[in-house]
């Protein structure tokens, strides 16, 4: 790994941990005690997602969603980086665009997250099947739903699974957050 892309992974990490301990802020602030009832829409804390007991959402988003996902695999392996930049949702420092923008490719700093993450992206295009699993929502500490795609990816020696996340910015989803586990 060479410098470069070694200081931008740092510079992402340190940005993704300034937008969870300010997401945080809200969460420190000093509450009355509220009576809280149970809702069984709610998500436990310690969620299990390899229970049949795990949430299920709205299965006619799948389409939407896995649309989504296509097009973003596509221009990552194209390289259509303000196509791909115009799929994720902004992770920077730009407080007042910090999960409600999508990415910019016209500012150097901004392109150079979108050429990593598409790299990212390209590697995992290789899958020779996916299955779209489930859908499912996160209440986010902003009042907004994550709602989450689990895919199946089917590769010639293994098979991986990854969560992604997405928000509505503008009425359309877009890709928030990817991950392995939850």
């Amino acid at each position: 790994m060479n410098r470069k892309t070694t200081i931008l992974l740092v510079a992402l990490l340190l940005t993704s941990v300034a937008f969870i301990s300010q997401s945080c802020k809200s969460c420190k602030k000093e509450k009355e005690s509220e009576a809280t009832t149970s809702d069984s829409t709610a998500l436990p804390g310690n969620l299990n997602v390899n229970t049949i007991d795990a949430p299920h959402g709205d299965t006619s988003l799948i389409p939407i969603l896995a649309d989504v996902l296509t097009k973003t695999f596509e221009a990552a392996q194209k390289k259509d980086y303000a196509a791909f930049g115009s799929y994720i949702v902004y992770r920077g420092p730009d407080d007042n665009r910090h999960g409600y923008d999508v990415f910019n490719v016209k500012n150097n700093y901004e392109k150079n997250i979108v050429k990593i993450t598409a790299d990212v992206f390209t590697k995992w295009s290789g899958a020779e099947a996916m299955d779209y699993t489930r859908v499912f929502e996160l209440p986010q500490p902003d009042g907004r739903t994550l709602t989450v795609l689990e895919v199946i990816m089917v590769y010639p020696k293994k098979v991986d699974r990854k969560f992604f996340g997405f928000l509505l910015i503008n009425n359309e989803f877009k890709i928030a957050d990817v991950t392995s586990y939850l």
